[in-house]
């Protein structure tokens, strides 16, 4: 072991925890909601319903864009225009959602969320091939997570904590179904996911890459 070795794991353990800071306290935004909705913001729910609607298209995109992104043979002018139009094309998707909750925040949230997806990239690269197989692996995760998350608030008996039925009824909530009837369902749900994407990204080890099969990583 080289005598710069632990100075590396160092920097590499920093760049890792800033890296899941956005899933972090996207996660405990959710918890804080969960007991407090009123606490930081007077439509905290609304918000954060529409944060779970537009994680939706994140994930849907993250392996279009990812692919992209870790192609050998795009050329960076390529991989550019490639990027600028999955992102205008799901941003119709992100204006759709502004026009049903009168609202123009879910531009910035989207912003926010790509920025979760790829902070990992940025912070703490890998090599291509190890890149190539994260991005499969924590792609494959947050699709799973997801929509455990989602089927939790169906299955399990849930406490609703400060979202009682008097409160949710002042909220007002557009639309009707279970997340309306049931916020508290959806607020849980943002807790679980996203603090489980935290959780993947710090324990999530290059090596478990290089231990695979040839053929599994091929």
């Amino acid at each position: 072991m080289t005598a710069s070795a632990p100075a590396e794991q160092v920097s590499s353990a920093i760049a890792r925890w800033i890296s899941v800071l956005p899933d972090a306290l996207t996660s405990l935004a959710y918890l804080v909601t969960w007991f407090s909705p009123l606490l930081w913001k007077h439509d905290a729910v609304n918000f954060l319903m529409l944060v779970m609607l537009l994680e939706f298209l994140v994930v849907h995109s993250g392996a279009f864009i990812g692919a992209v992104v870790l192609s050998d043979k795009a050329s960076r002018r390529y991989k550019t225009v490639a990027m600028l139009g999955f992102g205008a094309f799901y941003m119709l998707f992100a204006g759709a959602f502004s026009l049903a909750f009168d609202s123009w925040w879910p531009v910035l949230t989207f912003g926010w969320l790509m920025l979760a997806k790829f902070a990992l990239i940025w912070l703490a690269p890998v090599p291509k091939t190890e890149e190539a197989q994260r991005q499969m692996t924590l792609w494959a995760f947050s699709v799973a997570a997801y929509l455990a998350a989602v089927f939790m608030g169906v299955i399990l008996p849930l406490p609703r904590f400060g979202l009682g039925a008097e409160l949710v009824a002042q909220l007002q909530l557009p639309g009707s179904g279970l997340w309306i009837e049931k916020p508290h369902t959806v607020i849980a749900g943002g807790f679980v996911y996203f603090g489980l994407l935290a959780w993947m990204k710090w324990k999530y080890r290059p090596e478990w890459a290089r231990n695979l099969p040839a053929g599994r990583r091929s």
